[in-house]
Formats: structure tokens, C-alpha cells, sequence
């Protein structure tokens, strides 16, 4: 058995990311802005690809385009694990979002959860009449 760690839902969906700085962790910070990919997205973190490594416990500066929505929102997040993808040849770390502005959390789960809960709708309600076929 599995035992799963995490405490929200993860949506495997591709967002563009940008690093916008980082402070703090045992390493060497990359100079930045960085351009990232952030995947594997949930209210609470994200796991960022890019050609850059960051050391755990690095706080960075986030701005994502959330893709279903078309939102822009800025975050921090404390870098939990990274480790080099050598399949797609990235770095890829696991972020663990900190400090979340209320506005900014609407905006992760109007795009994580828009399509999910519309969609459920609609499987809910029955379909209109056609006034041709009644």
C-alpha cells in the first residue's frame, strides 16, 4: 500500500512559470528571472521544471499563467525536494506554496476546479427538450 503524503488533490496540467528570485536554502541561487514550467499543481504547491537547480529550503518568487483560467498570480513557495529529470533533461523541484493571499488561492482553484465542477453540472442536469420532438 501507498501511503500518499500530500494534502491536496494534484491537477496534471501545464502552466508557464517564471521565477521571478529566490533567497535562502544550503546552495547555490541561480541568477534570476528563470523561465519554468510548473505541473503537478494543487492549492498548496506545484512541481517547477527548468534548466535551473534550486537547493531545498530556497524560497522563490512564482509569477504562474494559470492555463484553463488565463489568470496571472504572483506566489512564493519553499523549494521540499529537487532532483534532475534525465529523461527530459530538466531540473525539476517540488514547491510547497507559502503564505497564500485569498485572492490568490480563488485564482489556483478557479483554474484548477472551473472545468471539473462545470462539467459536473452538467452530467447533473437533465438535457433541454427539443420542441421539435415533443
Amino acid at each position: 500500500m501507498v501511503n500518499e503524503r500530500r494534502k491536496h488533490r494534484r491537477f496534471q496540467q501545464w502552466n508557464k512559470a517564471i521565477i521571478k528570485s529566490a533567497s535562502g536554502g544550503q546552495g547555490v541561487l541561480p541568477a534570476c528571472p528563470v523561465d519554468a514550467v510548473a505541473w503537478d499543481l494543487s492549492v498548496g504547491g506545484a512541481r517547477i521544471q527548468c534548466e535551473e537547480s534550486f537547493p531545498v529550503g530556497a524560497v522563490l518568487r512564482l509569477h504562474l499563467e494559470l492555463v484553463r483560467s488565463r489568470e496571472f498570480i504572483g506566489i512564493d513557495g519553499e523549494v521540499r525536494w529537487t532532483r534532475w529529470n534525465e529523461d527530459l533533461k530538466v531540473h525539476e523541484c517540488g514547491i510547497e506554496f507559502q503564505d497564500c493571499l485569498e485572492e490568490t488561492l480563488q485564482a489556483i482553484m478557479r483554474n484548477l476546479y472551473h472545468d471539473v465542477e462545470k462539467k459536473e453540472k452538467e452530467d447533473r442536469e437533465p438535457a433541454p427538450l427539443d420542441k421539435a420532438t415533443v
